[in-house]
């Protein structure tokens, strides 16, 4: 009942927010399609108006825990998954999603009363130009994925006394290379896709960006964390760090029985075959992954990562030092 809930108000938001012209834009559309589009929005409000009501009611009780006053939350940082934003925003939490760096004091972008254009960062704040470039430095329309490079008074001069690492974090007319994928709305939102700097490239030369995989199969109750791997190999692979519990939990609810000791489950090779294919249905093309963005192989983790090995301070995978602790499970899985 919760899920359905969830769902009508995901849905008639969005219709709302597609009537209203709060749903980011990356290409115009003609006057026809526009006006189609608000057309089927406004039908699809009518018929959910009555459970979207219903939605409100009983989804009330989560708003009062925080209070009953509540007004917005904060994510800072970066962007948040998308499914997330929406389940947030169904159950009536509205959020300001900000985007900064240390090396930019911090702010760059945010949206908050400012900005109602949902599932983007906003705008750059005042004094603050952002642009998204090509792997040759060359600005792209709106609506193509680049890198993001900022210039303003917050951003910082340099890296004291290292030249070298100066010339590679900054152009030639001062825009600062941020390390982030993303793209600009018509109306210059924007909306971030990934990390440059993680790119996986396999060897049949399709690049992906692990951070959004990551994501979807963390939706999945029995995963505590993911890191996929596949660089210059034939396809994906990923490390899973279950939550064994759940786990086992899930494989009695959906098989009927599940192994007692982890120890069994972490050798179980048809247990992993079938946490496979769970997170394999989320990664399907309804819900915007390519047939190449799949995994063939995973692997599953006795021990989490720790906070000061495989993650840093603000538990962020630290990818670099996985790969290397993780080499021969990795070159298992390709095997």
């Amino acid at each position: 009942m919760f899920n359905l809930l969830v769902k009508i108000s995901i849905r008639f938001k969005k219709a709302q927010r597609q009537l209203r012209g709060h749903l980011p834009q990356f290409t115009k559309a003609g006057l026809p399609v526009a006006f189609g589009r608000k057309l089927f929005a406004l039908v699809e409000m009518l018929i959910l108006a009555l459970p979207y009501w219903l939605a409100q009611k009983k989804l009330a009780p989560l708003q009062e825990k925080f209070g009953g006053k509540l007004r917005m939350a904060v994510s800072g940082g970066g962007t948040l998954p998308a499914y997330l934003e929406s389940w947030l925003d169904a159950i009536g939490i509205r959020i300001t999603n900000a985007y900064g760096m240390t090396e930019c004091a911090p702010a760059i972008a945010g949206r908050g009363y400012n900005s109602e254009i949902f599932a983007t960062l906003g705008p750059p704040i005042d004094g603050t130009e952002v642009r998204i470039v090509d792997s040759e430095g060359k600005q792209v329309a709106a609506g193509e994925e680049g890198d993001v490079e900022v210039r303003g008074p917050q951003v910082f001069d340099g890296y004291i006394d290292n030249e070298e690492e100066n010339r590679k974090a900054f152009t030639a007319d001062g825009f600062f290379h941020t390390g982030d994928l993303g793209k600009l709305t018509i109306h210059g939102e924007l909306a971030l896709t990934g990390r440059s700097k993680e790119i996986i490239v396999l060897a049949s030369g399709e690049n992906i960006d692990p951070s959004r995989i990551e994501g979807a199969i963390g939706q999945l109750p029995f995963v505590k964390d993911a890191m996929l791997v596949g660089q210059d190999r034939k396809g994906l692979g990923a490390i899973i760090v279950p939550d064994w519990d759940k786990l086992k939990d899930f494989m009695t609810e959906r098989f009927g029985h599940a192994d007692d000791k982890t120890e069994d489950m972490h050798e179980d090779l048809a247990l992993r075959d079938r946490v496979k294919n769970e997170i394999n249905r989320l990664l399907q093309a309804k819900n915007g992954f390519k047939p190449y963005e799949k995994l063939q192989k995973i692997d599953l983790l006795k021990h989490e990562f720790t906070v000061g090995e495989e993650l840093t301070n603000t538990f962020k995978k630290r990818r670099h030092v996985i790969e290397k602790k993780y080499r021969e499970l990795i070159d298992r899985l390709f095997k």
